[in-house]
């Protein structure tokens, strides 16, 4: 895999995008020395309670750090009594970068065992969203998760790139609405 993204270009940051997805960060700042490691909210204190070793450079806020504030947005999604996800845009693409808070897996590419699970939890192609363990988090707390959704929508993205399952190449804000219907009306 490292051979495959050293075609891309030179590796400059390492992103936690939520306290889920950190673990690995310090194998790929071995491969990587010089990328900058970021932190999102909680996962610091995450790995410690896991009792796994990572090591952050500095930390992500809503607000882009100004490597990349010229080209892509971002902010913290809140609400969520279990943790906050930092989602990015890329504005020349108009593109939305996710990591948990929509999961579109296909079915025919997961085992039959795995098939009911992802169907139960709401995360499967073709609507997917936020699996329902995680949309249970937000339980009180559906007002900070709209005004996030709000921002996201303002954005108007054109494509989704998601952690997990099918992407969405087209139609982005339109996606974007159908997969956060769960907290209620958008503007």
């Amino acid at each position: 895999m490292k051979k495959e993204i050293d075609t891309l270009g030179l590796v400059r940051h390492l992103i936690s995008p939520n306290k889920i997805h950190y673990a690995h960060i310090s194998t790929w700042a071995k491969a990587y020395p010089e990328a900058i490691t970021w932190a999102s909210p909680g996962v610091q204190e995450r790995a410690a309670q896991q009792k796994i070793q990572v090591a952050f450079n500095a930390n992500l806020t809503d607000k882009a750090p100004s490597q990349w504030a010229n080209e892509i947005d971002q902010l913290i999604f809140r609400g969520s009594r279990f943790m906050d996800e930092v989602v990015f845009f890329h504005r020349n693409s108009a593109t939305l970068i996710l990591a948990d808070l929509i999961e579109n897996f296909e079915p025919n590419k997961v085992s039959q065992n795995m098939r009911w699970l992802i169907k139960l939890a709401g995360s499967a192609e073709p609507d997917g969203k936020a699996p329902l363990d995680l949309r249970l988090t937000f339980w009180g707390r559906k007002d900070q998760a709209r005004q996030c959704v709000e921002r996201m929508l303002q954005w108007k993205p054109r494509r989704i790139i998601l952690s997990h399952g099918r992407w969405y190449a087209s139609n982005g804000t339109a996606e974007l609405r159908r997969a956060f219907r769960w907290l209620g009306d958008f503007k």
